[in-house]
């Protein structure tokens, strides 16, 4: 066998023993969040490896409540939360993953229940493209800086090293939320409660309703 048959036959083997993993890990995610019940009413999807006091925290990594792919529908009752938040993570699906996740959300949330938002906000990039704005100080993610210069700024943020998929300002995030069947779409301030102090520097927040 060649070296690059062997490098792919060890590539299909990891991948296997991958998505082997991500389904057990679903399925005993599944079965405990029917143990759960509904005694949590406040969920954060794409949290990473931690979890938050009062909240139930969804995301394909260990050390989160509940191991899930969120390209998939959300192991979730209709109306099984008054809150969900996420931060940083919407601009990390492609569009139709990011449309179906947000009605997902839509989905899971009661009437009068609220989703808050956190993303990167592409605008302050396009500043520093244009000139209204000092680049160097939103390049804090270094391997995914490519040199200082204006489009590279531009680079660094719409590809984020292969992270990024879908990027946002307030114009269309209102919209797309909109679309999804949110209402009172709004910009909201910085809350020390459930955002990272250390994104503040760039970071777009709103507020979504569900009203019907």
């Amino acid at each position: 066998m060649s070296l690059n048959e062997s490098q792919m036959m060890n590539f299909k083997i990891k991948s296997l023993l991958w998505h082997s993993y991500s389904f057990a890990s679903m399925v005993a995610s599944y079965i405990k969040i029917k143990a759960l019940g509904t005694n949590i009413a406040k969920l954060e999807i794409g949290s990473g490896p931690h979890k938050r006091k009062g909240w139930l925290t969804v995301d394909m990594c260990n050390g989160a409540d509940v191991f899930w792919d969120l390209r998939k529908a959300l192991p979730f009752k209709d109306a099984s939360f008054h809150q969900v938040y996420c931060s940083h993570v919407l601009e990390h699906f492609a569009y139709q993953d990011l449309m179906a996740l947000l009605r997902e959300v839509h989905r899971v949330l009661r009437v009068g229940g609220e989703f808050l938002i956190a993303v990167p906000d592409a605008s302050l990039y396009v500043d520093a493209y244009l000139g209204k704005r000092d680049g160097e100080e939103l390049l804090r993610y270094r391997p995914a800086v490519i040199s200082s210069n204006r489009m590279d700024i531009l680079n660094y943020m719409f590809y984020m090293d292969g992270h990024h998929r879908f990027m946002f300002d307030a114009e269309n995030l209102a919209f797309h939320c909109k679309a999804a069947g949110f209402s009172n779409c709004v910009s909201r301030p910085f809350d020390s409660l459930v955002d990272m102090l250390s994104r503040d520097y760039e970071s777009l927040y709103f507020s979504c309703r569900k009203t019907s």
